[in-house]
């Protein structure tokens, strides 16, 4: 059976967990010309997604209809990440397709009531200890004249 690992444009990351789980099976991006037409993709659109695939080595890279392409390799089974674009999944429509679930950008557990709570609890994670740099320029830290706010969102039950 011809298998092959379809990359999309929500999996541009060249450490994408599905690289390490098939190390051996043909990667491919496909530039699907319905949707950048439909879409209306702005060059710098492109040039981003070019530059982004081009860090995922190795990779063939196609410009087509996402059926006739894959259906023009040969391919019978389809690797991908789960997708809500529905181009995608129509376009593998008649292949046998494994999907696989998106990875956890952060893992979060608990109750989410404001974004700046659950910002303060995933940064860490995302981009270390923030580091804060005082500029000589910057204002004092002197009293503001506006009074400040305390508003609280609570659950109603």
């Amino acid at each position: 059976m011809n298998t092959v690992l379809y990359f999309h444009d929500e999996m541009l990351n060249p450490e994408h967990k599905l690289l390490t789980m098939y190390p051996d099976i043909p990667r491919v991006f496909i530039f699907d010309t319905a949707q950048i037409e439909r879409d209306g993709f702005s060059l710098r659109r492109l040039q981003f997604i070019a530059d982004c695939v081009a860090e995922i080595r190795p990779i063939q890279v196609y410009k087509g209809v996402i059926s006739e392409v894959l259906k023009d390799m040969g391919a019978e089974l389809i690797i991908t990440q789960k997708t809500p674009q529905l181009h995608i999944s129509s376009g593998l429509n008649g292949f046998k397709v494994q999907w696989h679930d998106e990875p956890e950008f952060v893992s979060f557990r608990g109750r989410l009531k404001r974004f700046m709570h659950y910002w303060k609890a995933v940064e860490p994670e995302l981009i270390g200890s923030p580091n804060v740099i005082e500029s000589p320029d910057a204002p004092s830290s002197a009293p503001c004249e506006h009074k400040q706010h305390s508003i609280s969102f609570e659950d109603a039950a």
